[in-house]
């Protein structure tokens, strides 16, 4: 499955093609399966895959700050499908840039972009303020991130300030 947010006309949503990679080849654009949320004036930036416990994550905001930034997590089954599962919220009010999740251990790494941190936070400990800071000094506007579970590595992208 390929997962990316997509904004259109003010209102966002969560879409994938779902299947595997090998079967898309052959087909046309109009033939690939695709999938998405009901479209929603809450803005969605990073998003990422937990092929383990087949949770979906992403991070949203609302332009008219009425809603808290924050991380959401849901069965990718029921955020593609559009069921109304509950959706869990964690690290509210963060200004996330980016997000990946370790699927080995099912940690999540975000990058703040306010107070310019790295941390790692899990979404199943039912403390909504649990996470761990693992970077706080010499970063420069942290935006995306990547993780590779394998080698145990923590990558990430930064904008630098403009003076």
């Amino acid at each position: 499955m390929v997962l990316w947010t997509q904004k259109s006309d003010d209102r966002w949503k969560l879409r994938g093609i779902a299947g595997n990679v090998s079967e898309w080849i052959a087909r046309s654009v109009a033939e690939l399966p695709f999938v998405g949320t009901t479209p929603n004036r809450i803005s969605l930036g990073a998003v990422d895959y937990d092929r383990v416990s087949g949770v979906v994550y992403w991070s949203q905001w609302a332009a008219d700050m009425s809603s808290p930034w924050s991380i959401g997590a849901q069965p990718v089954v029921d955020a593609l499908s559009r069921k109304s599962t509950s959706v869990m919220h964690f690290l509210s009010s963060w200004h996330v840039g980016g997000l990946a999740v370790d699927w080995f251990t099912g940690n999540v790494y975000v990058t703040e972009t306010e107070h310019q941190l790295i941390a790692v936070a899990r979404y199943d400990i039912h403390d909504n303020d649990m996470y761990r800071v693992i970077i706080s000094s010499g970063l420069q506007l942290p935006s995306t991130i990547a993780v590779d579970p394998y080698l145990g590595l923590v990558l990430y992208l930064y904008h630098p300030l403009q003076v």
